[in-house]
């Protein structure tokens, strides 16, 4: 049996509007089994048929929607649609660089489906039940296209969301291992944060350390996680300070550090929004780059969070040194570029310090964004200059 999903009266519910997430408040009425394998026909409130998307029974998120229109979808969609973002990596250009993202959810047209490649291994980080219900079919899809091993990851706080089970399941691994423009990376495998590392960040990690080292003085990496700026600003000859409060990924990063034969780090176990009093801590940086984990989930987390941002900015802006760069990054979409800027400047007035943003960043091309999923873009890299 189809499942229908009819729409409230709105005017964002026509064909060309027809955003890519459908929350339950904006049904009026569900039609058929609850039944994560059914592909929804969602109309609107006369009846017309809008497009078609997948089906969360237990979802505040009803339905993601695969297809705008009235055409049929292509029975071998996922394949189909997984070949296709295959392909567009393959053209990207990477660098030396064996770590990046293989699909990216609603911006390949796969939404609940996150992909990450790590050198040989790949990560199938699925977020939805309809997804879960179909993970034979896209472990099935991979395999055809090569034989790299896999791990199929299904995080606890989508299981929650989507009434399914959590589940890590694949070879046994301590490690994942890939390169990223030239370094060689470990990272903790599943379960462990996100798929195991942060592809989205790979550019601008470069990007950064090029800008500092025309800087003097060494980098901090608040929020380095398993070396991440700290490694690339390292083989571009800066000193640096890596910080994070994960005994573990201090380890991982001292790995990453020792494999590359780096020199000129230093780890530091702490809190980004703690004192920040440690004797390392206490100095002069030429560049700063602040990338707290993920601190707002709803609009209602932003003033929080903005204001624990706020705090650490101030205790740190007055250690940059003139003509320095800061590097404040949101892996949230509700705290955009508009957020950051009066974040850095309420702490740039608090510290007695003036700051000017010289750059917005994202995430790479390998992390494409549908139009119509303003929610997809979520990475929001401001880069500030200390005047």
């Amino acid at each position: 049996m189809t499942v229908r999903i009819q729409l409230k009266r709105a005017p964002a519910h026509r064909v060309e509007h027809l955003p890519a997430w459908i929350r339950r408040k904006e049904v009026t009425k569900i039609h058929g089994p609850p039944d994560p394998l059914a592909v929804a026909d969602i109309v609107n409130h006369r009846g017309d048929l809008l497009g078609r998307g997948l089906y969360s029974p237990d979802s505040d998120i009803v339905a993601r929607v695969l297809q705008r229109g009235g055409d049929a979808l292509d029975p071998d969609w996922i394949k189909s649609r997984i070949a296709r973002a295959l392909a567009l990596r393959s053209h990207l250009e990477l660098g030396d660089t064996t770590g990046f993202r293989e699909t990216n959810s609603e911006g390949d047209g796969l939404p609940g489906l996150v992909v990450d490649r790590y050198g040989d291994h790949r990560v199938l980080q699925v977020t939805t039940a309809p997804m879960r219900a179909r993970i034979a079919e896209i472990e099935a899809a991979f395999r055809s296209m090569d034989e790299r091993t896999s791990t199929v990851l299904v995080p606890e706080g989508a299981a929650r969301k989507e009434s399914m089970e959590p589940l890590c399941h694949g070879p046994a691994l301590t490690a994942l291992r890939y390169r990223e423009h030239g370094l060689e990376i470990q990272t903790a495998a599943p379960p462990s944060q996100k798929t195991g590392a942060y592809h989205d960040q790979r550019d601008n990690r470069v990007h950064l350390a090029r800008l500092a080292s025309a800087v003097a003085g060494p980098l901090l990496d608040a929020g380095c996680h398993v070396g991440g700026f700290s490694l690339h600003a390292a083989a571009a000859g800066i000193e640096c300070v890596a910080l994070d409060q994960s005994d573990a990924a201090l380890k991982f990063a001292e790995r990453n550090v020792r494999a590359n034969d780096l020199s000129g780090v230093t780890t530091v176990r702490a809190d980004l929004f703690g004192p920040l009093d440690q004797p390392a801590l206490r100095r002069q940086f030429g560049a700063i780059v602040f990338d707290p984990p993920k601190v707002v989930s709803n609009l209602r987390d932003v003033g929080r969070a903005s204001n624990a941002m706020e705090r650490s900015l101030t205790t740190l802006l007055p250690r940059l040194v003139e003509g320095g760069l800061l590097a404040v990054c949101s892996c949230s979409h509700h705290l955009g570029i508009d957020a950051i800027d009066l974040c850095v400047g309420r702490a740039s007035g608090r510290a007695g310090v003036h700051t000017a943003r010289i750059e917005r960043r994202g995430a790479g091309a390998d992390h494409p964004i549908s139009p119509l999923h303003v929610e997809g873009e979520y990475l929001t890299v401001g880069v500030y200059m200390r005047g």
